[in-house]
């Protein structure tokens, strides 16, 4: 479990810093979903522009579980935020779904799906 744990942190703080580079102020909410509040993964803003990034790092198909998918879109009921789920792939890179995209799919996420509606992160 910790070994996960550890992919998904580092993966995260890549993405992190990745959009800095970008230029987004941005954030890292460890174990966010622990604290029982609506909190992402990743938060990034600039220029007025919120996103909100539930992060995941997978080698097959996963589901995206609902309470992750309400969670985001309060965010983007209350802040004004554009939701993504970013999908890291092994030697592949990262992947961002709109989360409407998910929630029409009803939170299932495979490697067709991310090849249709994944877009490639100078494009969120």
């Amino acid at each position: 479990m910790f070994s996960g744990y550890s992919k998904g942190a580092r993966s995260e703080r890549e993405l992190v810093h990745t959009l800095s580079k970008m230029g987004y102020m941005t954030i890292r909410a460890p174990r966010s979903g622990r604290i029982n509040l609506a909190s992402p993964d990743v938060i990034a803003a600039k220029h007025g522009k919120l996103l909100v990034i539930e992060a995941k790092f997978r080698k097959s198909a996963f589901t995206v579980p609902l309470e992750q998918l309400a969670e985001l879109d309060e965010w983007v009921e209350k802040a004004g935020a554009i939701a993504y789920i970013g999908c890291k792939i092994a030697r592949k890179g990262w992947k961002f779904i709109r989360l409407e995209e998910v929630k029409a799919n009803h939170g299932n996420i495979g490697k067709k799906f991310i090849a249709e509606k994944g877009i490639t992160i100078d494009l969120i």
